[in-house]
C-alpha cells in the first residue's frame, strides 16, 4: 500500500491485489457548506439567497455518495473474493500439514499393533472392532483387512446389547483365514432363537475346530447345535463357558456331553450364573486348571476327585443339598484360589498351596475346622454371607476365631454384619488379630443398640493398624457416609489408601472389586 498527496486534497489510495486497480479516497471528502450552522441545526427557515447554496450542497453531497457507495461495493467484493481465498488457503495449508503427519508415515505392521487395541479385552465402544477401525480411511481399511487377527472375535450379545448380523459374523469368519477364534454368543435364556440366532451359531459351529475361547448362552434349543462340534474335535480350545438351563430330569440326558479331543482345554465354567441348574457334562478333568460351575455335592466330589491340576476353582452347591464330608478328603495340591457357596464343602478338601479363600459364612465351624488343618499360608480371606442360605447362627466370637486361625492373610474382605466382639479385638492394642493385615475391605454395619459408638471403634482400629502397624489400605461400604468420611479423609492426607462407598454400590457382590469376577458365587446376586 503507497500513500500519495494531491496539491489540494490527500488521498489514501487502495490497489486491488488481483487486477492492481487504484482505488483512492480523499482524505477529507466532505464538502463544505457556507451556511450558518443555526439554519442546518434548528427550525429556522434559510433567506432565499441560501437557498441556491443548500441545494448546490445537496446535489454534491448526492454525487458523492454514489461514489462512495459504489467504491464501498467494489471493496466488498473485492473483500469477500479475499476471505474466500484465504478461506481456501487455509484447507490447502492443513491438507499439505496432514501429509506430513508422522501417522501417515507409520509403518503398517506398527498400525496393525495398534489396531489390536481395539478388540477384547481392551475394546470400550459398543461397536465391535473391527468394523469401526476400517471405515476411517481407505489405507486403514486396506490394513484392517489384511490382518486377520482383527477379526477373530466373534460377538451376538444379547445381553449387553451387543448383537451382529449373520452376515457380519460371515464375513468376520471369512477374513480371520484360520486364526483361532473368540466365540461370545450370549442370548436370553428364556427367548426362543430367532432366525439370526441360530445362523449365526450355525455359522461358528462350522468353524469349530479353530475355537480357541467360547462362551454359550441360551435356551435349552442351542443344545442340538451344539452337541456335535463340542463332542467332536477341538484342537485349539483353551477355554469353555456354558449358561444353559435345564428344566427336568430328561434333560440331563441332552447335555451329558463327552468332551474326546480337547488338548489344550485349560479352563470350563458352566451355569455359574444359572447356578440352579447343574451341567452333567464329562470333560478331561486332568489337564483343566480353572473350574467354575454349579452341581451338586456328588456332582463336584466326582468332578475333583479327577481334577487334580486344578488352580482356580468356584462351586455353586444347592443350598439344600447337606451331604456329610467325605472320610478321605480329596488333594488338591495345586489349588491356588478357591470359592465356595457352602462352607460345609470345606470338609472334603485338603489344599496345601492355598492362597485366596472366598467363602460363605453360612456356618463358622467346617471355615475354622478346614484352616486349622490346612498347612497352607493364606494370603486373602473373604467372607460373606447369603441371604436365605440355611445356616446356623454363629456365636458372637466364632468371626473372631476364623481370623484367628489365619495369622498370614494380608488381605480381608469381612461383607457380613460384623460382631461387636471382632470390632473389640479388631481395636484391642494387645491383640494378635491378623498382625500382617495390609488392606482391608468391610461393610460397616454393625448391629447394636451402641452401633454408631462401635463404628467408631472400628475407624480408631483402623487409624491405630495405619500407624502403628503394616495397614496400607481400606474400604469401608456403609449406609452413613457422613459418619467415616471425616476420619478417613485425614488417613488419605497422610497416604493411606482410602475408599468410602454407599451401601447401595455394595447390594450385589459382582460391585465388589475385591472378589474376581470368576470368584463370584452367583447364589448371592
Amino acid at each position: 500500500m503507497a500513500l500519495a498527496q494531491s496539491s489540494s486534497e490527500e488521498f489514501l489510495p487502495f490497489s486491488c491485489p488481483k487486477c492492481m486497480h487504484i482505488l483512492s479516497l480523499p482524505e477529507h471528502s466532505i464538502p463544505t457548506t457556507l451556511i450558518s450552522s443555526d439554519i442546518v441545526q434548528t427550525n429556522v427557515p434559510p433567506l432565499e439567497s441560501q437557498i441556491p447554496v443548500l441545494q448546490d450542497f445537496i446535489s454534491k453531497g448526492r454525487a458523492r455518495m454514489a461514489a462512495l457507495e459504489a467504491k464501498i461495493a467494489l471493496l466488498g467484493s473485492l473483500m469477500g473474493k479475499l476471505v474466500q481465498e484465504k478461506d481456501e488457503l487455509a484447507a490447502e495449508i492443513r491438507m499439505h500439514e496432514d501429509s506430513l503427519s508422522p501417522l501417515r508415515r507409520m509403518p503398517t505392521e506398527s498400525l496393525s499393533h495398534i489396531f489390536a487395541f481395539t478388540l477384547p479385552p481392551h475394546q470400550m465402544d459398543a461397536e465391535p472392532a473391527p468394523w469401526t477401525v476400517s471405515a476411517v480411511c481407505a489405507r486403514w481399511r486396506a490394513i484392517a483387512v489384511s490382518d486377520p487377527s482383527l477379526w477373530t472375535t466373534i460377538r451376538h450379545d444379547l445381553e449387553r446389547g451387543e448383537g451382529t448380523e449373520a452376515l457380519k459374523a460371515q464375513l468376520q469368519l471369512s477374513r480371520s483365514g484360520h486364526m483361532p477364534l473368540n466365540v461370545i454368543f450370549h442370548v436370553h435364556c428364556w427367548d426362543a432363537l430367532t432366525r439370526n440366532d441360530h445362523r449365526i451359531l450355525d455359522l461358528v459351529c462350522v468353524h469349530s475346530g479353530r475355537w480357541e475361547t467360547v462362551s454359550f448362552m441360551g435356551p435349552k434349543e442351542i443344545c442340538h447345535q451344539l452337541r456335535c462340534p463340542i463332542q467332536g474335535s477341538l484342537p485349539k480350545l483353551r477355554k469353555l463357558e456354558l449358561e444353559i438351563p435345564l428344566y427336568n430330569l430328561s434333560d440331563e440326558e441332552d447335555m451329558s456331553w463327552v468332551l474326546r479331543e480337547a488338548p489344550l482345554l485349560q479352563a470350563v465354567f458352566f451355569n455359574r450364573k444359572l447356578w440352579e441348574f447343574p451341567l452333567m457334562m464329562v470333560f478331561p478333568w486332568s489337564q483343566l486348571s480353572r473350574f467354575g460351575g454349579s452341581n451338586t455335592w456328588e456332582g463336584h466330589l466326582s468332578v475333583l476327585h479327577s481334577a487334580s491340576n486344578l488352580v482356580d476353582c468356584s462351586l455353586e452347591i444347592d443350598n439344600l443339598d447337606r451331604s456329610f464330608p467325605v472320610d478321605h478328603p480329596i488333594f488338591l495340591p495345586h489349588l491356588r484360589r478357591l470359592s465356595l457357596s457352602n462352607s460345609h464343602f470345606l470338609g472334603c478338601l485338603r489344599t496345601r498351596a492355598l492362597e485366596e479363600l472366598y467363602c460363605n459364612f453360612d456356618t463358622p465351624v467346617p471355615v475354622i475346622s478346614f484352616l486349622h488343618q490346612q498347612t497352607c499360608k493364606l494370603q486373602k480371606l473373604v467372607l460373606f454371607e447369603i441371604e436365605g442360605f440355611l445356616g446356623t447362627n454363629p456365636d458372637p466370637t466364632d468371626f473372631t476365631r476364623v481370623v484367628e486361625a489365619v495369622p498370614t492373610i494380608t488381605r480381608l474382605g469381612m461383607f457380613l454384619t460384623l460382631p461387636i466382639e471382632f470390632i473389640r479385638a479388631f481395636r484391642s492394642r494387645s491383640s494378635t488379630l491378623a498382625p500382617a493385615l495390609e488392606h482391608l475391605s468391610c461393610f460397616l454395619t454393625i448391629y447394636s443398640d451402641i452401633e454408631h459408638g462401635l463404628r467408631d471403634e472400628l475407624v480408631e482400629a483402623i487409624e491405630s493398624r495405619w500407624r502403628g502397624g503394616p495397614l496400607k489400605s481400606v474400604k469401608v461400604y456403609c449406609t452413613d457416609l457422613a459418619i467415616a468420611s471425616g476420619r478417613l479423609d485425614v488417613l488419605r492426607t497422610e497416604g493411606m489408601g482410602c475408599r468410602i462407598f454407599s451401601a447401595e454400590h455394595s447390594r450385589f457382590l459382582r460391585d465388589l472389586d475385591d472378589i474376581p469376577p470368576e470368584h463370584v458365587i452367583s447364589t448371592t446376586e
